[in-house]
């Protein structure tokens, strides 16, 4: 009769499902009782019951899109979110025992990649594409491997993709305004940028809408600036030529909204005082403002996760039909938003 895991789990005094883990070459045990187990069966003279190591490792390409480049350093607002769901990806690639490759892409070799990529021996592509266009995401699509598409989403094609879900988000924020009495309510809204943006905008409109308050065209600003010094530029411009002041505005993003209370601030309107305001992101700098800032948080570390998740299910899994995983987002309550009488 042959040696089973449970007794060799027995007389290891480990757990069967330790044992087995170790057997079948899976990972998530610590190298010394992997060489604990190994040597026990070795010595017992049941080699056989060991999975070869010869067995490679599945390997996933995560292709990183920066619309700017890695030589120009890409987008720095880009750049500090990249890097969560970067970490998510990371982390969920190991612990399910996957090799990663990354290759960082642009606007300028974007082709190029999508082609060299046909001939590489992966299992399964995640394309982080945040600032893709549709025809750039479609390059990719076209590529006979499993593909998961991170942070975008184009309506008329069907993918597998994991995106957050902007429009409760931004639901999040005006509902907050309105529970703290507020009814004229600004948008500082990004434009010619990422689709994200575009989901934010519409998700203001519907958001508006459903709690029964007014969208004045006058209090929306289109921001089409890329970052830095030109945000503050252009704000400092619209904001100024305005003739009355709404008492709150919602930004696209936390940069937008740092940027506005610093141009308030210069024009004599404090922050939450005069004018109050939410942001989107929960950047680290926005805990660290004077006052605090009020905004929403997304868990792009567990978007991260999720995509690796959803390309291994891909990859095991043939059949037809695609999946779209959206990630809530939560409100983050701090000192930017004044209740009002």
């Amino acid at each position: 009769m042959g040696m089973k895991v449970k007794d060799i789990a027995k007389m290891l005094d480990l757990s069967p499902s330790t044992v087995s883990l170790v057997l079948n070459n899976k990972p998530g045990i610590s190298e010394a009782t992997r060489e604990r187990v190994r040597n026990a069966v070795i010595d017992m003279g049941y080699e056989d019951l060991l999975t070869q190591e010869t067995e490679e490792k599945k390997t996933i390409l995560f292709v990183v899109y920066r619309k700017h480049g890695a030589a120009a350093g890409g987008s720095s607002y880009f750049s500090q979110l990249f890097s969560e769901i970067i970490e998510g990806v990371e982390y969920q690639t190991r612990a399910k025992g996957y090799n990663l490759m990354i290759s960082y892409i642009d606007a300028n070799n974007f082709k190029q990649e999508a082609a060299r990529i046909k001939g590489e021996s992966v299992e399964g592509i995640l394309l982080l594409a945040t600032e893709m266009e549709e025809s750039q995401i479609e390059a990719f699509l076209n590529i006979p491997l499993p593909i998961v598409v991170l942070d975008n989403y184009i309506e008329r094609k069907q993918y597998d993709c994991v995106t957050m879900n902007n429009e409760l988000g931004v639901y999040e924020a005006i509902s907050h305004f309105a529970a703290c009495g507020h009814r004229e309510i600004g948008y500082l809204h990004v434009v010619c940028n990422a689709n994200n943006f575009v989901e934010r905008y519409f998700g203001f409109q519907r958001a508006m809408e459903k709690l029964g308050m007014t969208v004045k065209k006058e209090n929306i600003l289109e921001i089409a600036t890329e970052g830095g010094d030109e945000v503050y530029k252009e704000l400092k411009r619209l904001l100024g030529r305005m003739e009355h002041l709404p008492t709150a505005f919602f930004a696209d993003n936390d940069i937008l909204a740092i940027c506005a209370m610093r141009v308030l601030r210069e024009m004599g309107a404090q922050v939450p005082e005069d004018v109050s305001i939410i942001g989107f992101d929960n950047m680290a700098l926005s805990e660290m403002l004077d006052p605090p800032l009020t905004t929403i948080q997304i868990p792009r570390r567990k978007m991260g996760m999720a995509a690796v998740n959803a390309i291994i299910e891909k990859i095991s899994d043939e059949s037809a039909g695609s999946l779209k995983t959206e990630v809530a987002t939560s409100l983050i309550v701090r000192h930017s938003v004044r209740q009002l009488e």
